[in-house]
């Protein structure tokens, strides 16, 4: 009698589990393969020869170098203690 009752809420206790793991894994699987799928394809099409999307942001690029450079080309001033406000230090 006690097999058969521990043998009966052995299967109950797995049948719960697969029923569980049926309704959570179903669209969690779902949302993984959308979402993977969506990130292929705007690689597929970044990746493409027609496309010029990067080009737009070229220009930002480029005026970004350009300040850096220019700031990198300004000359800093060299603090000195001639030039210092407070005569007590």
């Amino acid at each position: 009698m006690k097999r058969s009752f521990l043998a009966l809420a052995l299967l109950a206790c797995a049948s719960l589990a697969v029923a569980c793991y049926d309704a959570v894994a179903g669209p969690v699987i779902a949302a993984y393969r959308a979402v993977k799928g969506f990130a292929l394809d705007a690689f597929k099409l970044a990746g493409a020869e027609g496309w010029d999307g990067f080009a737009k942001l070229d220009t930002p690029r480029v005026q970004a170098k350009a300040f850096v450079q220019r700031l990198e080309k300004r000359e800093r001033h060299v603090v000195t203690n001639s030039w210092r406000m407070c005569p007590s230090i």
